[in-house]
C-alpha cells in the first residue's frame, strides 16, 4: 500500500488569564474540560468534533473529526467517463480527520495539517466557541491564547538586523486562492493580517495567473543605501504573520531576502519560508477509508513527537 506525507505544524502557546477569575486554568485544562472535550460545533461550513485519544503526564493526543455535508463533489466512472452524484444520504456527510499532540512540558502543539479537515486557526475558533457557548465554564473563568510560529534558525532576526537590503523576492502560486485564504483567516482574527502586496496579487488573480513573483533589487546597495530599511521592516513583519498560517503558507513558494549586516561581509540570502519549524509523518493511503486512520495517525504522531522533542527543546 502506498503512503502519504502528513505535514505537522509545530507552534508555541501563549495562554493568559485575569487574576480575579474563580477558576484558574492552563491550556491543558482547556483541552480536558468536559464542556470543550467531545463537543461538536458548526464552524466554517463544517461540523467539527474534538475527542481525546490519550492523556499522560507528558502529552495529550487529541483528534479532530469534521463532517462536510454541502457542496459535495461528484464521482466518475473511469471507463465510461459518466459523472454522477455520490450516494450520500440526507443524514450523512463526508468525514475527515486530523490529529494533534500537545506537549505539556514544552507547552507546544504538534498539529496535523489537513486541508480537508480544519486548519489550526479554525481549531482555535472551535475552542473559543465551546467556551462561549458553555453552561458553566464561561461564568467561572476567562482566558485568551495564541499560537506562535517557531523558527529553527532565527533567520527572521537576521533579516531584520541587516544594515543593507539588496533584494527581496516573493513567489506565490495560485494568487487567487492565496487571497481567499488570507480573507478566510482574517475572518477569525480580531487583529487582521495586513497584505502589503494586495495590488500585485489582485492583478495576478484578475489575469488568471497561476504564478505571481514580486521582486525588488538594488544593484549597488552599499553605495546607494539599498532598499529602504524603514519600508522593508514592516513588510518583513507582515510576511512573518502571514507565514504563521498553514492555509496561507501552502500558496507561498519563496520568500528570500538578500543583503548585508556589515559594510565588509559578503551578501547573505535568507529564506524565511524554510526557517519555519514543521515536521511530517507518513500514513498508508487506503482506497476507501472507514476509520479516519485514528490508530495510524496516533502511532505516527507520537513517534514524530519523540523524535522532535530533544531538537525542539533548543528552540523553546
Amino acid at each position: 500500500m502506498s503512503t502519504k506525507n502528513c505535514k505537522v505544524d509545530v507552534v508555541s502557546i501563549s495562554f493568559k488569564q485575569f487574576d480575579d477569575v474563580e477558576l484558574k486554568m492552563t491550556f491543558k485544562d482547556v483541552l480536558l474540560h468536559p464542556e470543550i472535550l467531545n463537543q461538536e460545533k458548526y464552524i466554517n461550513s463544517k461540523t467539527v468534533h474534538y475527542s481525546l485519544l490519550e492523556e499522560n503526564e507528558k502529552y495529550i493526543v487529541g483528534f479532530i473529526r469534521t463532517i462536510l455535508d454541502k457542496d459535495l463533489p461528484a464521482k466518475i466512472n473511469k471507463k465510461t467517463k459518466e459523472i454522477s452524484e455520490l450516494n450520500v444520504g440526507e443524514n450523512e456527510g463526508l468525514a475527515f480527520g486530523n490529529i494533534f499532540i500537545y506537549s505539556i512540558e514544552l507547552n507546544c502543539l504538534f498539529y496535523e495539517v489537513n486541508k480537508n479537515s480544519v486548519y489550526l486557526n479554525i481549531f482555535k475558533d472551535f475552542l473559543y466557541r465551546c467556551y462561549k457557548e458553555s453552561e458553566t465554564l464561561k461564568d467561572k473563568t476567562s482566558f485568551s491564547f495564541d499560537f506562535g510560529t517557531i523558527y529553527r534558525k532565527r533567520e527572521y532576526e537576521r533579516a531584520i538586523s541587516m544594515k543593507y537590503y539588496k533584494s527581496f523576492i516573493l513567489k506565490v502560486h495560485q494568487p487567487a486562492e492565496l487571497l481567499n485564504s488570507i480573507k478566510q483567516v482574517n475572518r477569525t482574527l480580531e487583529d487582521k493580517i495586513e497584505n502589503d502586496f494586495l495590488p500585485q496579487l489582485t492583478q495576478a488573480a484578475e489575469l488568471n495567473s497561476e504564478i505571481a513573483e514580486i521582486e525588488f533589487n538594488v544593484i549597488r546597495p552599499k553605495k546607494t543605501g539599498g532598499l529602504y530599511r524603514e519600508k522593508m521592516l514592516p513588510i518583513l513583519e507582515s510576511l512573518r504573520n502571514l507565514l504563521g498560517y498553514s492555509e496561507i503558507r501552502e500558496h507561498i513558494e519563496k520568500v528570500e531576502i538578500c543583503g548585508y549586516s556589515t559594510d565588509t561581509e559578503q551578501k547573505t540570502p535568507i529564506d524565511l519560508l524554510g526557517d519555519i519549524y514543521f515536521a511530517t509523518f507518513k500514513v498508508p493511503v487506503p482506497r476507501l477509508d472507514s476509520t479516519l486512520q485514528k490508530n495510524e495517525r496516533k502511532e505516527n504522531i507520537i513517534k514524530l513527537y519523540q523524535k522532535e522533542y530533544p531538537i525542539l527543546k533548543n528552540y523553546i
